[in-house]
């Protein structure tokens, strides 16, 4: 009797298990791959003033389909990178990317496991811009 109580909690256990292990695999679609920094070059109107500037992203943490990180630009007149200003946002398995930042939105794709292209829209006060970003993966 020991012996088949002992066998069918062996049992339980291992169908317990089995279901864990389904569970966790069920979650939300992973962003594997974002993770890292990404630079390019965004072009538009920032207060009705045609600008270029190189970017840079960094995903520094990915949960799903959701990331946190920080985005800077490089400075037109001294060339340095600005203060970094923490971002995040959500990219979805088919490529679709949603994010914020402290004053606007980036809406865009990923059209290659290493390509973002988007848009960024701010209205804030006086301060308006609507630029095209297209940014690469640079590291990881």
């Amino acid at each position: 009797m020991k012996k088949l109580l002992a066998a069918i909690a062996a049992i339980m256990l291992t169908f317990l298990s089995m279901g864990v292990a389904h569970a966790e695999t069920k979650s939300g679609p992973r962003n594997v791959g974002i993770k890292g920094v990404w630079v390019g070059t965004n072009h538009g109107f920032g207060n009705g003033v045609f600008t270029i500037q190189d970017v840079r992203w960094t995903i520094e943490k990915v949960n799903g389909v959701t990331f946190t990180g920080v985005k800077s630009y490089r400075e037109a007149q001294t060339v340095e990178w600005s203060a970094p200003e923490p971002f995040m946002g959500i990219m979805y398995k088919n490529g679709e990317f949603h994010a914020v930042d402290t004053d606007g939105v980036l809406i865009g794709k990923r059209t290659s496991p290493n390509k973002i292209r988007a848009s960024y829209l701010k209205a804030a006060g006086d301060n308006q811009d609507a630029l095209v970003m297209k940014v690469t993966k640079a590291s990881r």
